[in-house]
């Protein structure tokens, strides 16, 4: 198995996966979607948030015109039993970040309700500060 996994050209395919995302799967920043604010560097963000179990979703996600950064991580289950995930994306805004959110089916165990958005609710702004003061970051010191 592993001679096999050696003769695949990984480097072509993360570069034509990144190509299709780039220009297939490209969508506005969502302008319904409540934000927050920080004055927080993008690469502290990610590593904060990567110490609270989140993960880099860029691969396997639309983009979002911008974005910075695009991170998820499980969150529980749905009171149906589905297994959820919360997602966060970032945009830099006047030498900040700003930060939106939304909790929905999950990507790697509900493959076609995460598709269809089946239920895709957006964190309101007390939710995303929630959640980010819960993965240690001070939102009260970084708002702007």
């Amino acid at each position: 198995m592993l001679e096999i996994l050696q003769r695949v050209p990984f480097g072509h395919w993360k570069t034509a996966k990144r190509w299709f995302r780039d220009n297939y799967a490209v969508e506005d920043w969502p302008d319904h979607a409540d934000t927050v604010t920080l004055a927080i560097d993008v690469d502290v963000l990610e590593k904060q948030l990567r110490r609270h179990h989140f993960e880099d979703a860029s691969g396997w996600s639309l983009k979002l015109r911008g974005e910075v950064f695009n991170m998820r991580r499980p969150a529980g289950f749905a009171v149906d039993g589905t297994p959820m995930e919360d997602h966060l994306r970032a945009r830099p805004v006047d030498g900040d970040l700003e930060i939106n959110g939304h909790v929905e089916a999950n990507r790697w165990e509900e493959k076609s309700a995460h598709v269809d958005e089946e239920g895709l609710t957006w964190h309101n702004e007390r939710e995303l500060r929630v959640l980010l003061e819960g993965c240690g970051i001070d939102v009260d010191a970084l708002e702007t």
